[in-house]
């Protein structure tokens, strides 16, 4: 099997082209809404039709807008995009693949192969490849940065290191605007640059210049941005959105819990990530005595040390970078499934590799079993649950898009109450350019001038049926 296996690696275009093709059959008119998701498509048409930054209406964005920046063309062939936007999700994951693979060659070329196809079969990659978000986008323009950013690291002249360093520069800018955290790729530049002027590969100086030219640019956008975004915040609040950074300098919790809480989570996402099928176990909030958690812990050791050899061996700027990132999320401490970490699943499966080394002859198998198993979990996770969670949601277009001629040229608060699914909230937002929250108890947002419910609802004091279409009813304030 392992001769069988290493054979496979010497040519990796028919498997790579496989991989391709089952991301090619997910390509679809379906929208999967989220909040993020409705966000980052109001910001994209707003650039389309303005070329104004714009987040459902109003100034303040929330988000950075490097994501919806790159599929705003999308919106020029029409209103609703979503297969050209499956298309672009599918182009961006081809070129995430083509950056894994050879980034991976590098440190791990026996393994090459193999990572990249459980990188680009992993669960959690196809929730994100299906959905309009920025996962993708970043993991693509991240693994491309970090190619570049190595390559300065060993350029041989200082033209080629000087022009490399700036497009390194400019890509770990546009990777910052997609997401701020991204910036933390220039640390993790800085820091294998000074690990190579301990090891006498560089000079200090060269390093210091190198790390400059790379990571000020990308640090001066962030800050322009968190503070664009906090002033836009204060001048026009709403209900809806609120702000990355006071969300990170104002936690509900203290420090120490916060901390801990988010080294559970973050270690568990790492196991999460890496064994197949566990994507969705997890403790409950703040739970440490749990078999599942035992389980990550495990994992976490053996890609903990498997990282350790690789950065003993490699400078390598991806591998600088991923405690990090993690420290980072640690400090965060929000449970966002495996949402944060999936951007260094590469450099995971690869620690995971040169774990292996030790413990067994069959690396190359143990991998290929794993990806079996992670396509299997794959393809039933879609096939079940989010075909299905698609097809229903997306019949309601015709039922939400009644209530917006009512709805698009008013002023005042629209809310819906939690009794209607989000797919509907969110798809009412995005046709008309509006937030519209979530109303959980009859106390919340009494300023609400309309009203989404289910059909057979109660009537609400205060309110009248507008109009009703299918399943939904919209209630009018009355009385002006």
């Amino acid at each position: 099997m392992e001769d069988w296996l290493a054979r496979q690696s010497l040519r990796p275009l028919p498997w790579m082209a496989l991989f391709a093709l089952l991301l090619a059959i997910q390509i679809s008119p379906w929208w999967y809404p989220t909040p993020d998701a409705a966000a980052y498509l109001s910001i994209a048409r707003a650039v389309a039709a303005s070329h104004r930054l714009r987040n459902l209406g109003g100034v303040h964005l929330a988000y950075p807008p490097g994501y919806p920046i790159l599929i705003s063309p999308a919106f020029l062939i029409s209103s609703r995009p979503f297969v050209t936007l499956s298309l672009m999700q599918w182009l961006m994951a081809l070129i995430l693949m083509a950056g894994v693979y050879r980034w991976t060659v590098r440190l791990a070329p026996d393994a090459a192969l193999l990572t990249t196809g459980l990188t680009m079969v992993n669960v959690t990659l196809w929730i994100y490849f299906r959905r309009t978000l920025s996962e993708l986008a970043f993991m693509t323009v991240m693994i491309w940065a970090a190619i570049v950013l190595d390559a300065v690291l060993e350029a041989g002249n200082r033209r080629s290191t000087a022009l490399k360093a700036a497009l390194g520069g400019l890509l770990l800018i546009a990777l910052a605007m997609i997401r701020e955290p991204g910036v933390l790729l220039g640390l993790g530049f800085a820091i294998a640059a000074l690990l190579r002027v301990r090891d006498g590969e560089l000079r200090l100086a060269d390093g210091l210049w190198m790390s400059a030219t790379v990571a000020a640019p990308a640090a001066a956008g962030v800050l322009a941005f968190l503070l664009y975004d906090r002033a836009t915040a204060r001048a026009a609040p709403s209900a809806v959105f609120g702000t990355h950074l006071g969300g990170f300098l104002d936690p509900a919790a203290p420090i120490l819990p916060r901390i801990v809480e988010g080294l559970r989570l973050q270690i568990s996402e790492v196991g999460r990530l890496i064994v197949p099928g566990m994507f969705k176990s997890y403790a409950a909030h703040e739970q440490w005595i749990n078999i599942n958690v035992v389980v990550y812990l495990a994992v976490f050791a053996l890609v903990a040390a498997g990282w350790w050899r690789l950065i003993r061996r490699r400078r390598d700027v991806l591998a600088a970078t991923l405690p990090l990132y993690f420290a980072l999320y640690v400090v965060w401490a929000f449970d966002a499934d495996t949402r944060y970490l999936l951007p260094f699943l590469p450099v995971l499966l690869v620690s995971l590799w040169f774990a292996l080394e030790s413990l067994t002859r069959s690396r190359l198998t143990v991998l290929a079993s794993l990806l079996g198993l992670h396509l299997a979990v794959a393809l039933g996770y879609w096939t079940t649950v989010e075909i299905p969670r698609g097809r229903e949601c997306n019949r309601q277009w015709t039922a939400v898009a009644t209530f917006v001629p009512d709805l698009r040229d008013t002023t005042g608060l629209i809310v819906a109450t939690h009794e209607v699914p989000e797919c509907a909230r969110l798809m009412l937002s995005f046709l008309i350019d509006r937030p519209i929250p979530e109303r959980k108890s009859p106390g919340d947002f009494p300023q609400a001038r309309w009203i989404l419910v289910p059909s057979g609802s109660p009537a609400l004091p205060g309110f009248r049926a507008q109009k009703e279409a299918q399943r939904y009813k919209l209630l009018a304030r009355t009385g002006g």
